[in-house]
């Protein structure tokens, strides 16, 4: 049954993204449409995650008391009416107002998947489960691609948002099959739950402004940088700067997908196999993830230098699939500071991250504009913004998260 869960949480997790990228995958008929500047698409961008942030914890904390199996079926049908909402959109206004209200009620899906697959699965395992739920992610941004450009070159994109909305549906139906949780972790999942009420707020406080805690937090927050600009400025990139046609641009970014998948997968193994083999946190996690993301940064400031295409396409996937590391491990960094509260933590630790969805759109879209008719020139000054912001902390995270010391904010 693990297997069949995780397979459901890979799929959400595909529908998920799929609604995050599709809009970067229809801008161009988008801005053409409502006639949008630079600046107001990165507004549209950013707009997703107005809400995010607050609705990620507000809606995991709600999951570690209702169950995560429910919570994430009420979110998934939310989703299913917003997409089918998308007909009705005339305006930039009105686009706005669609963007925040999906952030929001997506915001607590990737927190709650990371927790229900780690109850899941034995900590062996959990690295490679946490890969699984993220690849879903890559699947749903990129590698799915050519198919949601096909959909949008030959429905319009209303429609092929809409289609995303009856596969929200479809899975809505399926996660009703699946028990809460494992027999054997039912007594514990049931503990969890008295103690909710008796959590000592001050020492929770603490906790999260541990080194572990802090700096864990802030690589994913500089990777989240990455993952918004792939999702609403990579496509625009790969058009407007590298000059490929709209069915290329479909194709490469669905293999930097399929590549970057393959890569943070088996770096999530490489840190399950060390973690069996030497229990010890800080060399099968924080090392591996820490080493992996600062490689990554660099793979990405090379496309400063070299521009061809080819070159450009094989250091995005390289940038991703290293740099993406933190996305899997991160939660199981966190989780493993309070365990009993799995869902409230990796939503506090995808909540900060994902406030550089609010940033990074708007932030590229004014970079652009101020390099003027130079596009080139305010693209690569966004990806040397990137690049150094992840390798800064990277080396922090390898320095200072030490996941092994970990205070119990339970205990008074």
């Amino acid at each position: 049954m693990r297997w069949i869960v995780l397979a459901l949480l890979f799929l959400g997790m595909i529908i998920n993204f799929a609604d995050k990228s599709i809009i970067g995958l229809a801008a161009v008929p988008i801005m053409k449409e409502f006639n949008l500047s630079y600046s107001q698409w990165g507004l549209v961008g950013s707009s997703y995650y107005w809400l995010y942030p607050v609705t990620g914890i507000i809606g995991a904390a709600w999951a570690d008391r209702i169950g995560a199996k429910k919570m994430l079926g009420l979110l998934m049908l939310t989703w299913a009416v917003l997409q089918f909402g998308v007909l009705g959109i005339t305006g930039f206004f009105v686009l706005i107002v669609y963007r925040v209200l999906l952030g929001a009620f997506e915001g607590p899906f990737s927190p709650i998947s990371y927790s229900h697959a780690h109850n899941w699965f034995p900590p062996k395992l959990r690295g490679f489960a946490n890969s699984v739920v993220v690849s879903g992610a890559t699947v749903g941004a990129m590698v799915v691609a050519p198919l949601l450009v096909a959909l949008i070159t030959i429905l319009g994109w209303r429609w092929a948002f809409a289609i995303l909305g009856a596969a929200s549906l479809v899975w809505f139906v399926l996660i009703q099959f699946t028990p809460e949780s494992p027999k054997d972790a039912e007594g514990k999942q049931k503990t969890a739950k008295k103690k909710l009420e008796k959590l000592n707020v001050k020492a929770f406080l603490t906790l999260l402004s541990s080194p572990s805690a802090l700096f864990t937090t802030l690589a994913y927050f500089s990777t989240y940088i990455f993952v918004v600009w792939i999702s609403v400025w990579l496509p625009v990139y790969l058009v407007k700067v590298i000059k490929m046609s709209s069915v290329q641009m479909g194709y490469a970014v669905a293999g930097i997908g399929i590549v970057s998948v393959g890569v943070y997968i088996a770096i999530s193994i490489i840190s399950d196999r060390l973690f069996k083999k030497n229990q010890n946190w800080r060399v099968s996690r924080v090392y591996v993830v820490g080493f992996s993301m600062m490689a990554g940064a660099l793979a990405m400031i090379s496309t400063l230098v070299f521009q061809n295409a080819i070159w450009v396409i094989v250091a995005m996937c390289l940038a991703k699939g290293l740099t993406y590391a933190i996305l899997p491990i991160g939660p199981t960094i966190v989780i493993n500071l309070m365990p009993d509260r799995g869902s409230l933590m990796t939503s506090i630790l995808t909540s900060s991250g994902n406030i550089a969805g609010i940033i990074g759109p708007m932030l590229t879209g004014f970079i652009i504009e101020l390099a003027g008719d130079n596009t080139a020139l305010g693209f690569n000054q966004s990806i040397l913004f990137m690049g150094a912001i992840i390798l800064l902390f990277a080396i922090l995270f390898s320095i200072y998260v030490k996941p092994d010391i970990k205070t119990n904010p339970e205990a008074n």
